[in-house]
C-alpha cells in the first residue's frame, strides 16, 4: 500500500503492532516460574525476580525499535537522509512504550485491570508509531501538531511508568534506574523535538534531578497517582526551563509554562490525596 507523510503503510503497522501485542498476551498464557537472581554489590546482597513478563518486555522493546525503523524505511522523505542512523531518534518512544506496557501489565497480573491495561497500552503503542512517523523529517517544520502530540504522549508515558512502578511496590534500587531511564528517554526526545538537536548532558542532568526527587517521595505517604504527577511535573518543568534558556526567552515566556505546569501537577496531586 502506498505510504504518505502522515500515515505509514497500514499492513506494516498492523504486522508490527500485532506481533508486539501478541507477545504481551502470551504472558497470560505461557507459565514460566520466576527465577530469583541475586548478586553482591559493595557488600550488599541484591535480589531480583526474573519472570516471563520481564523477558517479554525486553524482547518487545527491541521489536518496537526494529518495527519503527522498518516503517520509516518506506517514508517518502527517507531518501533525504544519507545517514543510516537518522531514524534512531524515532526508536526512543516506541521502546519506552513497550517498557511502560510491560511494567504496567506485570503490576496488574492476575486482576481484571490487566485487560484494561492491555487494551489501553495497545492503543497507545499504535498512536506512538503513527506520531513518530508523522514527525519524521520534522526539521523541515512539517506537522507541528504531531510534534506537540508526541511531546504530550512522551510525558503521559512517563506518568504511566511512574504510577506502574509505584504500584508494583518494588525495591527502590530497581525502581530508581527504571525511573531514570524513562526520564532520560522522555527528556532527550522532547528536547530534540523542541530544539532540533540532542542535549545529552542536560538530559542526564535533568534525569538525575528527577530521580533524586523520587528518593524523597519514596518516604512520603503518597498514592501512586500523586507520585506520578509530582514526577512528571518536575521533569516537564525542568525540560521547559532548559528549552527557554536555549531559546533565550524572557519574562513570562520563560517562566510561564514550567511554573504553570508544576503548579497544576502539585495542586492536582493534593486533591487526589
Amino acid at each position: 500500500m502506498k505510504t504518505s507523510d502522515t500515515l505509514p503503510d497500514i499492513n506494516t503497522l498492523a504486522i508490527i503492532s500485532a506481533t508486539i501485542i501478541l507477545a504481551f498476551a502470551l504472558t497470560q498464557l505461557v507459565p514460566f516460574p520466576a527465577q530469583m537472581l541475586s548478586f553482591t554489590l559493595f557488600g550488599i546482597v541484591l535480589e531480583y525476580s526474573l519472570n516471563f513478563n520481564t523477558i517479554v518486555t525486553g524482547l518487545t522493546a527491541l521489536l518496537s525499535a526494529a518495527g519503527m525503523d522498518w516503517m520509516l524505511q518506506s517514508h517518502p522523505q527517507r531518501g533525504r537522509f544519507e545517514n543510516r542512523w537518522a531514524t534512531a531518534r524515532h526508536w526512543i518512544l516506541p521502546v519506552l512504550t513497550a517498557i511502560v506496557i510491560g511494567v504496567a501489565l506485570n503490576s496488574f497480573s492476575g486482576s481484571s485491570l490487566w485487560w484494561i491495561g492491555f487494551l489501553l497500552g495497545s492503543g497507545i503503542l499504535i498512536a506512538v508509531f503513527v506520531a513518530e512517523y508523522n514527525v519524521f523529517a520534522s526539521e523541515q517544520g512539517t506537522h507541528p501538531l504531531a510534534r506537540i502530540g508526541l511531546t504530550g504522549l512522551s510525558f503521559a508515558l512517563y506518568l504511566l511508568l511512574s504510577i506502574a512502578l509505584y504500584t508494583a511496590n518494588i525495591r527502590l534500587y530497581i525502581r530508581l534506574p527504571l525511573l531514570g531511564l524513562g526520564a532520560v528517554m522522555v527528556v532527550s526526545r522532547t528536547l530534540f523535538l523542541q530544539l532540533g538537536r540532542w542535549e545529552t548532558i542536560w538530559s542526564l542532568v535533568i534525569s538525575l534531578v528527577v530521580t533524586e526527587t523520587a528518593v524523597g517521595y519514596h518516604y512520603l505517604p503518597l498514592s501512586p497517582l500523586q507520585f506520578g504527577l509530582l514526577q512528571v511535573g518536575m521533569a516537564y518543568g525542568l525540560t521547559s526551563v532548559l528549552t527557554g534558556l536555549k531559546e533565550s526567552r524572557r519574562g513570562i515566556a520563560f517562566w510561564g509554562t514550567p511554573v504553570f505546569v508544576l503548579a497544576v501537577m502539585i495542586i492536582t496531586s493534593f486533591f487526589w490525596s
